[in-house]
């Protein structure tokens, strides 16, 4: 199974999803989430479906600031949004190569002090309901 990450700040730039398509098209992440899209619903949803992925979920930016994508395809994997917030998605995957599930999390951490134990607080309480790697 191929998870990938990437801080995009900005999905909109035609560089960006070029890239993008490069990425699947040459390394064939399984899942693959895009941190920092500041790019709204409607436009979202226009583009993500250019980018050769057989599913998607996304949460909106707020304030011009966040947004994750997280695109994925049903071949090694299948995939599951678990939950969505506005700093998180959460997904439940199981690798079909070697029968187990997983959980994984894309994560647009507040950048403010103020905000951020609180923040490792709930992850720390969500990793304890959680009995899966």
């Amino acid at each position: 199974m191929k998870v990938m990450a990437w801080n995009v700040q900005g999905a909109k730039k035609h560089q960006i999803r070029d890239e993008i398509r490069v990425i699947n098209q040459t390394h064939r992440p399984d899942l693959l989430f895009l941190i920092e899209t500041m790019v709204s619903e409607q436009t979202t949803r226009k583009l993500i479906a250019k980018l050769g992925f057989e599913h998607f979920d996304f949460v909106s930016p707020h304030n011009h600031s966040g947004g994750i994508w997280v695109l994925w395809n049903n071949v090694n994997i299948h995939a599951n949004v678990l939950l969505k917030e506005d700093r998180a998605i959460h997904m439940l995957v199981l690798d079909v190569a070697i029968q187990k599930l997983s959980v994984f999390s894309g994560i647009y951490a507040p950048a403010q002090s103020g905000q951020k134990d609180s923040f490792w607080q709930y992850l720390t309480e969500l990793n304890a309901v959680i009995d899966s790697p």
